[in-house]
């Protein structure tokens, strides 16, 4: 069955072959789950609050996170890290705003001006 795709599926598409790729998952697995679970769609939402291309529940994130804390796996905390710096950015406008929200509210004072200075090493 062959589907005809939008410029923006096929852009999610590429995105998708070469993350997996890059995190040693086969891309049409990867591809054909985004597929079935949204069209390729970024903006999705399911009846349940499932969100995204993925339809990432948040019970599929608390096993993935509970998952972190059993199996020492660098490419998982990597990816989460990242893609969570990516959300806090997106939502708060500015790296120093979203490194605020990264650490622990009591260590603000030190930690952005910590993070801020590594940055311009």
């Amino acid at each position: 069955m062959t589907m005809t795709m939008t410029s923006k599926q096929i852009e999610v598409k590429v995105k998708i072959e070469f993350f997996s790729k890059l995190f040693g998952i086969d891309p049409k697995w990867a591809v054909a789950i985004a597929t079935v679970e949204s069209s390729l769609g970024l903006f999705q939402k399911s009846p349940t609050n499932c969100l995204g291309v993925f339809q990432m529940s948040s019970i599929a994130m608390k096993d993935l996170l509970q998952d972190m804390a059993e199996i020492d796996d660098d490419l998982i905390d990597i990816v989460c890290g990242i893609a969570f710096l990516r959300l806090l950015l997106n939502r708060h406008g500015s790296i120093e705003k979203a490194t605020a929200r990264f650490c622990d509210p009591l260590d603000r004072e030190v930690y952005v001006p910590k993070v801020l200075s590594l940055m311009e090493v």
